[in-house]
């Protein structure tokens, strides 16, 4: 089994290669509180109120990136606290609007009362025309304890800005699959106990520094079935629609 230790090991190596040889930049981030936090179609907050802060380093085409979020005692999460994102991604262009990352996210999960801490590898290969952005993606775990096996998900993704609106429209599709050792942790990512679609739409108006924003966020888990496992929420995992507000720094 590969222990999520490796991943720490080897974003940090990454960053301390790039670090070494690049001037950092000024950091950028963001501070946002929405009425659900939710990833991938569920919600990593119990279904309540949650805050999530973002700040970005740009080092050259290597982004660092650390990221906190309220999870409010969530079930899914072994009545986690709060997860920390620390994350290492390098872009290479490849023409014109194209362009490939590749990195990998750690997820550490503080006052969980098991062993929920994870660590991932992504790639996105993303194309840009004018105000016009696609992306395709993947999210990769490797075979780990606190997540009861392995864990890939796959992402499509158009977004654009509206000229002259201040508006923001996003939407993607998803797919998460695995491998099963642990059904009872399987049920954190997979609560249905084998893969599942997500889909979302985001809609965002910006003014200066701040923007209000709605997403709609759902899944094809069967809500209605009996959770074979204490962490997988059913209840979290269906059609919601949330607000949010952001304040850009």
């Amino acid at each position: 089994m590969v222990e999520f230790r490796w991943f720490a090991a080897a974003a940090l190596a990454m960053v301390a290669g790039e670090a070494a040889a690049q001037e950092l930049f000024r950091p950028t981030g963001s501070i946002e509180a929405t009425t659900d936090h939710r990833r991938r179609g569920l919600s990593w907050s119990d279904g309540d109120p949650a805050l999530d802060a973002i700040v970005s380093v740009p080092v050259a085409g290597l982004r660092l990136d650390a990221r906190a979020t309220t999870t409010r005692g969530a079930i899914r999460h072994d009545a986690a606290d709060a997860v920390f994102d620390g994350s290492a991604s390098y872009t290479l262009p490849l023409s014109s609007g194209l362009s490939l990352t590749g990195g990998a996210t750690g997820h550490f999960f503080a006052g969980a009362a098991g062993k929920a801490d994870y660590g991932e590898i992504d790639a996105m290969l993303g194309y840009a025309l004018g105000p016009l952005q696609l992306d395709l993606g993947a999210s990769y775990a490797p075979d780990q304890e606190a997540i009861g096996g392995d864990n890939l998900y796959l992402q499509a993704r158009a977004g654009a800005g509206l000229p002259g609106t201040g508006i923001d429209i996003s939407a993607h599709v998803g797919r998460t699959s695995g491998s099963t050792d642990d059904p009872v942790r399987a049920a954190r990512l997979r609560p249905g106990g084998g893969s599942y679609v997500d889909w979302g739409v985001r809609v965002e108006r910006r003014f200066g520094p701040l923007a209000l924003g709605l997403r709609y966020s759902g899944t094809d888990i069967d809500t209605d079935a009996v959770a074979t496992s204490p962490l997988a929420d059913l209840d979290d995992a269906g059609d919601r629609l949330t607000a949010h507000a952001v304040i850009f720094f």
